[in-house]
Parts: structure tokens; C-alpha cells; sequence
């Protein structure tokens, strides 16, 4: 014992003190809710409802009386995990348990991530750090959301790639390749990575290219298909065609297609919405993978037609996606109620009015939510050092395939985020964290001992 914890007494001591914020702040929580366990974890993203219909033996679907249609949005690792250890311990109390569990060990997982990009300390004992303290980790692993199991498997299968492009042997192929799968199957949002990889697997071996490098890059999609395989048979079965889910489809037409219309329109998301998709007779329920290429192409249509407002969305995506602080709902979820006073994206009405931004922060910190101010800055502060630290990464330092792999999926994460225009929040970041903050220390590493030593010959040549 005494080996083990002399060898790991740093992730002990991170999961320790990550456990206890997440346990902390669920018994905040709780006691907000007046001892409901249910109304404190169950979000809102139907994973509680998925779990009570297989349970009770209605299937996958959302619907609680006949006829019970098949649910075309969520995949089924997440729900199955809720309902199996729901079931087994006859509680939902367990579910969490086991969530917080998974949110505390993240940070240990990130640490190691970024070890095998960065070995500076600070860099990588700093990752885990941030990823342990960062306030929105700590409301995912508290409520039944996708997050924390997905960025769980997810890092599982970046931990195996990093080791993958230091061995380039079959079983580090083969363990990122199902981690992946599973993270999808929690998740779709990394489908198209498995593509990635075998590109990357090509390119890295450029040099020294042979027979083995495309039998890996095959084995890579192969056994990523495979995977997941089941839920795409599953999906054919219930609607005719092959596909993850209907999410996509789903997104274009509820968020993406308002979200431009609102911004030519010079109106609110809510407007746009309640115009376009919230028609009479309409029912999100109907937008499943048989109908997706129609709502898809209604909304392609739509946003097509305003290709300015999509570039000015996208943009605005993007800056949300880097700098997104998520304490209005961390704070919300303890029990402290802020009215939120933004109508549109920050960005958008620091270009439109300046002023009214500007009386929008001073309310909120008159209201004693200085902490979104402050943690929104430091999201800020933390994009900055982001950028200064990938370009000086690419330029000075050894390119690692695994480090170019790091970069492409924080892209990867932002693009693909765009699809949701204003639904965009502190979510959508969180499994890609751990990389953000790894190479935003190398940034702040590299400016603050650039400015150190220059200060210092300075103060030198004053003497």
C-alpha cells in the first residue's frame, strides 16, 4: 500500500479532492430540492425517462403510453448503464454514485492525456488540476447527462491512441478503436473521428510506408463499425435507415435554422423558432433518421439562404464554444437564482451596443454573481493562452502525431458544435477540456518565462 500510493499519491490525492467538490455539490443540490433525489439528477435531456421505459419493459422509447415509438435521438449505451445499475441496486442513488465516481476520475485521465503530450509537470499536473476544479465538470458528474460518460471513454480511447503512436502495436489499435466506438455509442458526436485516425495513422507513416500501416488504418474502421454495428442495424430496422441518430436532422431544424434567421432578422432565437420549426401541427417527435432528410433539407434551404448570418453564427459559435463559462446553470442547480439578462451571445451585443453589455455586467455583479464575470474572463484569458500555445507548439516543438491529433479534435469539437448555433453552451466543450487546458498552460508557460527573462536582461543591462 505504502508502494502504491508513494507511486500514485498525486491521482489519489486529485480524486479525493475531486470526489469530494462532486459529492459537495450534489448535497447542495439536494438540499435545493428539498430532499427530491429525483429532480436533482435527472436533467433534461430524457436519459432518467429512456431508463424507466426499459425498466418496465416499453423499450427504447420516450413514450409512456401506447403506441411506444422507437426513440430516434438518443443512443443506448448511457440509458442502458442507468437503467442496468439502477436496477440492480434498486436505486437510482447508485446511478449517481457511480457518475461522480467516473467525474472524479476524469481529471486523472486528463492528467495522463496531457502527459503524453506535454512533459513539463506544470503542464500536466496543472491539466488535472483545472480539471478537477473546472465548475462545469463538477455539475456534470452530478446530474444524468452524457458528458461525463462519454468524456470518460472518450480520454480512455486518447490515452490508448497516444500509446498506439508510441508502440504502434495491435492491442493499443484495438483498445482505442472500441473505447471510441463506445464513447460514440454514448454519444455520436465523434463518429466521423474513426476517419481521422486512419488518416493520421497514414500520414504519420508517410515515410515509411507499408502493408501494416493500411492493415491498421483498416482495422481502425473496421472494428469501429462493428461496434457500434448493432445500434445501426437496430436504426434500420426502426426507420429504414443506417444511421447514429437523428440528432443532426434535428439540430439544422431547431437550433441552426432560427439561429440565423434571428440574427438577419434582428430578432431572438425564441422568435425565429417559434416562426420556422414550432408551426401548428408540428411535433419534434416526428424528426426521426426516416424524416431527417427532410427537415434537413428544409433547414439547408433556410440557412442557405442567409450565408452571412451562418458565417456571423458560426463565428459567434465559435467564441461561445472557447469561452462559455456555464455557471448561470452551476449556480441554478445550487440553488441560486440569477435572472440571465442576455437576450443574444455576449459577442453579439458588445458589437451591436457596447453600452448595454456593459450595464448587462455591471447588474450581474450588483446581484452578487460576480462569479460569472470573473469565470468568464478567465475562459477568456484561457482562450488566449489556448491559441499562443498551439501555434508556438506547431512552430518550436516536435510535431507528435498524438499532439496533432489533440489539436484536430479540439477543432473537430468546435466545427461540429457550430450545427447548434445559439444552443451552444459549456457542454459541448467539456470531453475536449482536457486538451484546451493543456495546451492554454503551454501558452501561459511560454509567455510568462518569455517576459520573465526579457525583464530580467533588462533589469540586468539597467544595472
Amino acid at each position: 500500500m505504502r508502494s502504491f500510493y508513494s507511486k500514485y499519491k498525486l491521482e489519489i490525492w486529485l480524486f479525493l479532492i475531486a470526489l469530494a467538490l462532486r459529492a459537495a455539490f450534489f448535497g447542495v443540490g439536494y438540499e435545493h430540492n428539498s430532499g427530491d433525489l429525483i429532480k436533482t439528477i435527472k436533467g433534461d435531456d430524457g436519459y432518467y425517462e429512456l431508463s424507466q421505459s426499459i425498466r418496465v419493459g416499453r423499450g427504447f422509447t420516450f413514450d409512456t403510453v401506447p403506441p411506444y415509438k422507437p426513440n430516434p435521438l438518443r443512443p443506448p449505451v448511457w440509458p442502458l448503464l442507468i437503467a442496468g445499475i439502477s436496477a440492480f441496486f434498486n436505486s437510482y442513488f447508485a446511478v449517481l454514485v457511480f457518475e461522480i465516481v467516473l467525474g472524479s476520475l476524469i481529471p486523472i485521465l486528463g492528467m495522463h492525456v496531457a502527459k503524453k503530450i506535454f512533459p513539463q509537470k506544470a503542464i500536466w499536473f496543472g491539466t488535472g488540476v483545472l480539471l478537477t476544479l473546472e465548475p462545469y465538470g463538477i455539475f456534470l458528474s452530478t446530474v444524468f447527462y452524457t458528458e461525463t460518460a462519454f468524456t470518460f471513454l472518450f480520454l480512455l480511447s486518447c490515452l490508448f491512441v497516444a500509446k498506439y503512436f508510441e508502440e504502434r502495436n495491435t492491442r493499443n489499435l484495438v483498445w482505442m478503436t472500441v473505447f471510441a466506438a463506445l464513447a460514440t455509442l454514448v454519444k455520436p458526436t465523434i463518429e466521423y473521428v474513426p476517419v481521422i485516425l486512419a488518416a493520421l495513422i497514414m500520414w504519420d507513416a508517410r515515410k515509411a510506408f507499408s502493408r501494416k500501416v493500411c492493415v491498421h488504418a483498416g482495422v481502425v474502421l473496421v472494428l469501429f463499425t462493428l461496434v457500434i454495428s448493432p445500434w445501426l442495424f437496430r436504426n434500420y430496422r426502426e426507420f429504414g435507415v443506417l444511421g447514429m441518430s437523428a440528432q443532426p436532422a434535428y439540430n439544422l431544424y431547431m437550433y441552426l435554422a432560427p439561429t440565423v434567421l434571428s440574427i438577419d432578422h434582428h430578432t431572438n432565437y425564441k422568435t425565429e423558432l417559434d416562426a420556422f420549426a414550432l408551426q401548428p401541427g408540428f411535433d419534434e417527435n416526428d424528426i426521426t433518421l426516416r424524416t431527417s432528410g427532410y427537415y434537413s433539407s428544409k433547414a439547408r434551404d433556410v440557412i442557405l439562404d442567409h450565408k452571412k448570418a451562418l458565417l456571423t453564427s458560426v463565428a459567434t459559435t465559435l467564441v461561445t464554444f472557447f469561452t462559455h463559462d456555464g455557471m448561470l446553470t452551476f449556480m441554478q442547480y445550487a440553488g441560486k437564482t440569477v435572472e440571465n439578462k442576455l437576450d443574444k451571445p455576449a459577442l453579439t451585443i458588445l458589437l451591436e451596443s457596447p453600452s448595454r453589455l456593459f450595464e448587462i455586467i455591471g447588474n450581474y455583479v450588483r446581484s452578487g454573481a460576480i462569479s460569472i464575470v470573473v469565470v468568464r474572463v478567465l475562459w477568456i484569458i484561457n482562450t488566449l493562452c489556448l491559441m499562443v500555445g498551439a501555434f508556438l507548439f506547431l512552430k518550436r516543438e516536435k510535431k507528435l502525431p498524438f499532439a496533432l491529433y489533440a489539436l484536430i479534435l479540439i477543432a473537430y469539437f468546435a466545427l461540429t458544435t457550430s450545427i447548434n448555433g445559439l444552443g451552444v453552451n459549456a457542454r459541448f466543450r467539456v470531453p475536449v477540456n482536457a486538451f484546451i487546458f493543456s495546451f492554454a498552460l503551454y501558452g501561459f508557460l511560454v509567455l510568462w518565462y518569455g517576459v520573465r527573462s526579457r525583464f530580467l536582461r533588462m533589469r540586468n543591462e539597467n544595472v
